[in-house]
């Protein structure tokens, strides 16, 4: 099983005034990172899928526990593994550390989608989006 990486430094517009890094922030990071697993582990970016192809992947359950403030400069290791794929839809454990520190740790759920708006139906995932996942699925 593979596990998808990426590391990212906490910037001041980030922070808020105890040079803590802001909880909303943390979330759009959250987010940041299955946009980035999708472009580089899947080799699917979002400007692909939902510009060029109209789908897309939203988030339909993210529970998230904060278990330490990141700061201002840090570099946060995040971690994302597959614990779940179904037919149109995926979940994903994300945790994100500085060094051992544990900052937060995310299960979320996604669907993978057609349309936009009013229009927008649970549509099964492709085999090539499926194949890498498996890839990164944890074994139970």
């Amino acid at each position: 099983m593979a596990t998808f990486k990426v590391t990212r430094k906490i910037r001041f517009g980030q922070t808020d005034a105890a040079g803590i890094t802001y909880y909303p922030r943390l979330v759009e990071m959250i987010n940041d990172i299955v946009e980035d697993f999708f472009a580089d582990a899947v080799k699917f970016s979002y400007k692909e899928m939902i510009v060029e192809t109209d789908y897309g992947v939203p988030t339909v359950n993210l529970n998230v526990t904060f278990k330490s403030p990141a700061e201002l400069e840090d570099y946060v290791d995040w971690y994302l593994v597959v614990t779940k794929i179904g037919r149109s839809s995926f979940s994903v454990l994300i945790d994100a550390k500085v060094g051992e520190k544990e900052i937060l740790t995310a299960d979320v759920k996604l669907v993978y989608i057609k349309g936009k708006g009013n229009i927008m139906k649970s549509h099964p995932l492709p085999d090539h989006v499926r194949e890498v996942m498996q890839d990164y699925l944890v074994q139970e």
